[in-house]
């Protein structure tokens, strides 16, 4: 029995349309994607859904408090729609649409009994169940609404009639519509707000492992990347106390789980709970895997947001979708890890409703995985970012680009061990793969690679880089073996060591440097022969050091004269040496 595929191809030649050679061709072609078409269904059937790995849950509660906020004749006529809330409260904002008398009429005579407010709005925020309304009273203050009229502190709800949005943010909180009052979609949010009363629930997205969060030390900001990309304002930071490190802090009620943060993050500071990055990245691996064995070739990984899913019918059969709750739930550790596995291209989807700010993450972080993979041998389309509008004629474009890249066999499997651990196993696979200059690639300011630059004269080794380091990139010798040492593959140019260097001796220089050899070997960035106590000859520093002490304290009182050799003494010798000053001139400490 002859595919349709086939019977087409028939008709073709008969009519005389394409020479034998292309017909056999065509032909071998339609059988290969037939080959993966059935590949891939065998291959995302072993798939588990992902939205169903998510565990931990936030709890909303609402009692059916709704506040509209627009004109208030179109306030009025669309809390005339909302049925089975508890109350309705409007707040005047705007002028009216129209002065026409009927519409004035029906407008005054849609829900009489709501109470309206037209005090000046200051601010409003919140989420599901706990929105913070607060208006200027005729006499300056603050004033809540909701207390008098509801009796609690904040509204359940908001329907946000006004053109440009009370919330700007990208991504509003749950519970918060905004809506323009004559779209088409707004029977359908004056639908969904009716009944609105209860318990809700949604997955807690992202967690934040504070121990190698390269955002702040010692008072000093360092990394800003995740605050910087938040389409949902859901991240902040906080300092309770002078003295107290800045700390990253999620707020899981605002958070929509887009996954910029974890994209962005270039230690793994933050990243999903369910499903780990291990635990993805395993799941991706079997995708493929299974994909091949079955008999697929070509393999080309799709990810797309979970609302917009492609028409898998109008692609070749050797694409394979990824659906995520967003399009950068997953970042340049596990794309480069499944290039390694034997994909021949990662494409992420775009569209229309894809936040700004998440779609300029991932056009700068696909251009700069671009310019690795240029340096490690490959073409940069290897990841790509693709629009859902023109995805059926861009992706087999990028395709037939890779045509050569395609089948490569995969690299052995490597565990996943952190973010950056993971991406440099990826690296050095590709760069085995590839054949890329071993020469270093100069990246954009900003870049998470480089190096670390430091004035070898003015340098102290006091250590204060290597105390602040969240990676470890920088490390610190023995006592017996005073030393500054440097592994740029750890290196995410958080700049807390130079922000946190006293001598200033320290910069950053954004590169890449694409030899496994060269990036993630240990190298000795300063070296000096270590200082022995005067007292008791134990190394304890270094003599820059030590010198740069004597210099600095030279003029204070408590070490003139013999005293100042307790400066060349270790913190044992240096402190006896004090209490022996004391036994025999008890007078001295009156002098301290």
């Amino acid at each position: 029995m002859k595919s349709n595929h086939c019977q087409e191809d028939l008709q073709a030649s008969d009519a005389g349309l394409m020479p034998l050679q292309s017909l056999i061709t065509h032909r071998a072609m339609t059988a290969t994607d037939d080959i993966n078409r059935q590949a891939r269904q065998i291959a995302l059937q072993s798939m588990p859904p992902v939205l169903l790995q998510q565990n931990d849950a936030i709890q909303y509660r609402s009692k059916g408090h709704l506040l509209i906020i627009g004109p208030e004749d179109q306030s009025r006529l669309a809390a005339a729609q909302v049925k089975g809330l508890s109350s309705i409260t409007l707040l005047a904002l705007g002028d009216i649409s129209s002065q026409d008398d009927e519409h004035l009429e029906r407008a005054m005579a849609s829900a009489p009994d709501a109470p309206c407010l037209y005090l000046p709005l200051i601010s409003l925020d919140g989420w599901l169940g706990q929105f913070r309304l607060l208006l200027k009273a005729p006499d300056g203050q603050e004033f809540n609404p909701a207390e008098p009229l509801i009796r609690q502190q904040g509204f359940d709800l908001v329907l946000d009639l006004t053109p440009q949005g009370v919330i700007e943010q990208e991504l509003t909180p749950p519970g918060y519509y905004h809506i323009a009052p004559d779209s088409t979609h707004l029977h359908e949010a004056l639908d969904e707000l009716s009944g609105m009363v209860g318990e809700f629930e949604k997955p807690q997205y992202i967690q934040v492992n504070h121990d190698i969060c390269a955002h702040s030390t010692r008072g000093k900001i360092g990394c800003t990347r995740c605050l910087d990309v938040c389409p949902a304002d859901a991240i902040s930071h906080h300092n309770e106390t002078f003295d107290h490190d800045y700390q990253i802090e999620i707020n899981t009620h605002l958070c929509h789980g887009a996954g910029s943060c974890a994209t962005a993050c270039p230690t793994g500071a933050l990243s999903f709970m369910t499903p780990a990055p291990a635990t993805h990245l395993e799941h991706l691996r079997r995708l493929l895997d299974n994909y091949h064995a079955a008999g697929g070739e070509g393999a080309v990984l799709l990810i797309h947001s979970e609302i917009a899913a492609p028409d898998m019918g109008t692609l070749p059969g050797q694409i394979l979708p990824i659906a995520l709750e967003e399009a950068a739930g997953i970042g340049a550790e596990l794309w480069l890890s499944l290039l390694a596995q034997g994909a021949t291209l990662v494409a992420i989807q775009v569209d229309g409703d894809t936040p700004p700010s998440l779609r300029t993450l991932l056009q700068k972080e696909t251009t700069l995985i671009g310019q690795l993979l240029r340096a490690l041998g490959h073409p940069a389309a290897r990841v790509s970012l693709v629009e859902a509008d023109t995805l059926a004629t861009e992706l087999p474009e990028l395709i037939e680009q890779l045509s050569h890249w395609q089948n490569l066999p995969a690299s052995e499997t490597f565990a996943y061990s952190g973010k950056r651990q993971t991406l440099n196993e990826a690296l050095d696979r590709l760069y085995q793969q590839g054949q890329g200059s071993d020469d270093p690639v100069s990246l954009p300011v900003g870049s998470p690679y480089g190096q670390v630059l430091i004035n070898e004269s003015a340098c102290t080794l006091c250590m204060s880089c290597v105390a602040v380091c969240p990676t470890q990139a920088l490390r610190g010798g023995t006592p017996e073996q005073p030393k500054l040492a440097f592994m740029e593959g750890d290196c995410v140019q958080c700049g807390l060591c130079e922000r946190s260097c006293p001598e200033q001796v320290i910069t950053l220089e954004p590169r890449f440097l694409p030899a496994t050899g060269d990036r993630c070997e240990v190298s000795v960035l300063k070296q000096e022969d270590p200082f022995h106590c005067v007292s008791c000859g134990k190394a304890f520093a270094t003599s820059s050091t030590i010198t740069h002490i004597m210099k600095k304290l030279e003029a204070h009182p408590y070490f003139q004269g013999e005293a100042a050799k307790r400066l060349q003494m270790c913190e044992d010798c240096r402190v006896k040496d004090s209490y022996r000053e004391l036994v025999m001139d008890p007078e001295a400490q009156l002098r301290l």
